[in-house]
């Protein structure tokens, strides 16, 4: 392929990839997601590998975009990093012969998505194929038997197959018959597989008796904006304020009516750390008593000495302090400073620096100890989860193996300020519940 269509090829499977990608960028460009990916195998086996790193580094600077108000150099490193698993999986598949070529780039997609989400101290786990298809939950039945690796390789095997027809059509090469029995192979798997995840799904996990009524308040506030050029006194008052009009009023309205067993609160509703153990200082005024069949979930904050922890504080009458779900996954660069440690100390520092400079403070946070299911008062167990827990399998189908009937997510995503996101960690909100069979009640600061 000769290199300027092998750059504009790139471009456009980057571009065609960003707009499947959370939030779609219209109706139906969800399927533009088949597309993004057979370009990116055409690119693989018939040009240079530049032009696959180069559209993944459109697609990941497209998805990306909001990092960009954190720090810039942050959002750069996203791009120029994420490019290279593009690349990993190009070279996967770049020597295949045809009847290989469906299962292959298949792994490859799967594989480098995975190694992107997993991967040590820079897990990236945003804009995997498969979340295109949040809103068509059916269509993400088979991550019921093998996740989001199963979606994205079901994902990779279409656009595979799609490609070997239409190269069967216009040179002949493979023959029709093995193009036109890839693509009824993928497809045919994808709907076994499906049928497989709907089967294997449990059965209703609560029983009408024990259906837990859940209410998420939501601030929509973000929770550094109200608080810019205040001096100290006015910005307590503020708080004051705001934590009155958006946190406990909603509560008092709520309490008038039948009360709800649970009311979540989000992540960074507290604005100060806690001690575990600790006695918890009231959350709500004597004019609020709340009953004993309700309780209250708050996104707090613990503090260790090696460090502060995000976690859940499970609040039951007269402001007992009943349990606590420590988040596990921490955000690189917004809670830890990733692959610091390998740094000469003048660049750690200068690195530091900077990072205190955008975030207010150096990110010092350590990733919490799991901990058994909290309870309802009625004694249904469910998990709490801060913010990107949400975003792996693994925390949440530990809680769901510990015995959680339900899981609720709190967290603050003001930070991206609207950008693509926010539908992304949505979208993985659908494929934990996919995945698990279990209902998933999300609570931001934002709404």
């Amino acid at each position: 392929m000769p290199r300027g269509a092998a750059v504009r090829t790139a471009v456009v499977g980057g571009l065609c990839l960003g707009a499947a990608t959370p939030p779609a960028w219209f109706p139906g460009a969800e399927c533009l997601v088949v597309v993004g990916l057979a370009l990116w195998l055409q690119l693989a086996q018939r040009a240079g590998l530049a032009s696959s790193y180069l559209l993944g580094c459109v697609h990941m600077a497209w998805f990306s975009w909001s990092v960009r108000h954190v720090l810039w150099p942050a959002y750069g490193a996203i791009v120029v990093l994420g490019g290279g698993y593009y690349l990993l999986g190009s070279l996967a598949v770049r020597r295949l012969r045809p009847g290989w070529t469906v299962p292959g780039f298949a792994v490859a997609v799967a594989g480098s998505c995975w190694l992107r989400s997993v991967l040590p101290e820079i897990h990236y786990p945003h804009g995997q194929p498969c979340h295109a298809l949040w809103s068509w939950p059916w269509l993400l039945a088979p991550l019921r038997l093998g996740g989001e690796p199963l979606g994205n390789a079901l994902l990779g095997a279409t656009a595979a197959a799609l490609v070997l027809l239409a190269r069967s059509w216009r040179t002949a090469v493979p023959g029709s018959a093995l193009a036109r029995g890839a693509l009824c192979g993928a497809v045919g798997c994808w709907g076994v597989l499906a049928g497989l995840g709907w089967l294997a799904r449990p059965a209703a996990p609560l029983a009408p008796a024990t259906v837990v009524d859940v209410a998420a308040v939501q601030p929509n506030v973000h929770p550094y904006d109200p608080y810019l050029e205040l001096a100290p006194a006015a910005r307590a008052q503020r708080f004051r304020e705001l934590y009155e009009e958006r946190l406990v009023a909603p509560v008092r309205e709520l309490l008038r009516g039948t009360p709800p067993d649970l009311i979540l609160w989000p992540e960074s509703s507290l604005p100060y750390d806690l001690e575990l153990g600790a006695e918890l200082p009231p959350l709500l005024p004597p004019d609020v008593p709340v009953p004993a069949k309700t309780q209250l979930v708050v996104g707090g904050s613990l503090r260790r000495a090696e460090g502060a922890t995000p976690a859940a504080l499970q609040v039951g009458a007269a402001g007992r302090w009943l349990g606590t779900h420590e988040k596990q996954c921490l955000v690189p660069g917004g809670e830890f400073l990733p692959l610091v440690r390998w740094l000469p100390e003048a660049l750690r520092q200068f690195v530091h620096g900077q990072f205190a400079a955008a975030l207010g403070s150096a990110p010092d946070c350590v990733p919490g100890r799991p901990a058994p299911p909290l309870r309802t008062a009625a004694g249904v167990p469910f998990a709490a989860m801060i913010c990107y827990d949400n975003a792996f399998p693994g925390p949440a189908a530990a809680a769901v193996a510990n015995g959680a009937w339900l899981l609720c997510v709190l967290s603050n995503e003001a930070w991206y300020r609207g950008g693509g996101e926010l539908t992304q960690l949505l979208a993985m909100t659908v494929c934990r519940a996919v995945e698990l069979g279990v209902p998933i009640v999300r609570c931001t600061t934002d709404g």
